[in-house]
């Protein structure tokens, strides 16, 4: 669902957590859109901005809104392969912080 933030004006969107779609989703999230992977210049995670908690529903995250990534769709195999390497430096980013954090 899209929606306009008041306190800016920015469109965002909003995205119910269901919990089908995977138990860590929000944690995940707030963990890239934290200091300090949120300013990680591999990071390439959108950034959550918000969570709006419900009682007795799933919370619903609040993040930019954006286009799907295949909207244009890729052009070039050198489109796809930087996309797929954005993943993969997602994946390294995400490793590092949490051998810190399990070693620190």
């Amino acid at each position: 669902m899209d929606a306009i933030r008041i306190s800016d004006g920015k469109p965002v969107m909003m995205k119910w957590q269901l919990s089908e779609e995977g138990l860590y989703e929000l944690e995940i999230n707030k963990l890239f859109s934290t200091e300090p992977l949120a300013s990680n210049p591999r990071n390439h995670c959108v950034q959550l901005l918000d969570v709006i908690e419900l009682p007795d529903d799933p919370p619903i995250l609040v993040q930019p809104m954006l286009r799907p990534f295949d909207k244009p769709r890729f052009r070039t195999y050198g489109e796809f392969v930087t996309f797929f390497s954005q993943i993969c430096e997602v994946s390294l980013v995400l490793s590092f912080s949490l051998q810190d954090t399990v070693y620190n």
